[in-house]
């Protein structure tokens, strides 16, 4: 913990922990106001919060993939050299 109740590896950056202290001292609906104002900015500018799954958002800019289409890799080991 960093003593203000995160713990680094949380991912959150110094600037998200002063935020939060800011918008935590606010009343509930308040904060439940500028979340919807805030979702509503990001998502218009393309950003992703840190609850969205990102498997729907790859999905959504991935192109037409031909089913059961591989790619094409170059193999690091042969399957003789596994043991």
């Amino acid at each position: 913990m960093d003593g203000k109740g995160w713990k680094p590896e949380y991912g959150i950056s110094p600037e998200g922990v002063e935020i939060l202290g800011y918008i935590e001292a606010l009343p509930q609906d308040v904060r439940r106001q500028l979340a919807s104002a805030v979702a509503r900015l990001c998502r218009s500018e393309g950003y992703l919060s840190l609850h969205d799954d990102l498997r729907k958002a790859l999905a959504r800019h991935a192109g037409p993939r031909a089913k059961g289409a591989l790619a094409k890799v170059i193999p690091i080991f042969r399957a003789l050299q596994r043991g």
